[in-house]
């Protein structure tokens, strides 16, 4: 899976220039492993998007490092989202794929996302969600991210 990653982010980067919004921001998130020991990592996000009205569709990477906590793994992450205008608020529900990186070892698995977006600028944008990882390698059980973001477009 770690050969994957390169491809998808230059296939994402590279396709850049013909997005309607690209943007990029940070994150912070608690993950919670459904067998005990939480952690808090910071996230840098970045990703692409194509609007047609109500409804968006587009890509996004981010990488997460370890700030506290019991567990001791980065965390990166690539995917796709759709979204949908309501009002002020945008909804989005992503998959992707995900990686753990431990110290010695590194985890692999998909994830899914539901997040609620709102715009405080014309360039900024508030964003609270929840992914669920499944890791196949090291976790038996899912783990539960809790995130809230700042992002700003170009």
């Amino acid at each position: 899976m770690k050969c994957l990653f390169p491809f998808v982010i230059a296939a994402t980067v590279g396709s850049a220039a013909h997005a309607q919004d690209a943007y990029v921001g940070a994150g912070l998130d608690y993950h919670y492993p459904h067998s005990g020991d939480g952690q808090t990592v910071t996230s840098v996000i970045g990703g692409l998007g194509f609007d047609t009205g109500y409804f968006g569709i587009g890509a996004e990477a981010e990488y997460g490092l370890r700030v506290g906590g019991d567990n001791d793994y980065d965390t990166a992450r690539v995917g796709g989202w759709l979204s949908y205008d309501w009002s002020d608020y945008t909804f989005r529900v992503s998959g992707g794929i995900t990686e753990y990186y431990f110290e010695d070892d590194n985890a692999g698995g998909f994830n899914f996302g539901l997040a609620a977006e709102r715009e405080v600028s014309p360039n900024l944008v508030l964003r609270g969600g929840f992914i669920r990882d499944f890791m196949d390698d090291i976790f038996t059980e899912a783990v539960t991210t809790t995130r809230i973001a700042v992002l700003y477009s170009f």
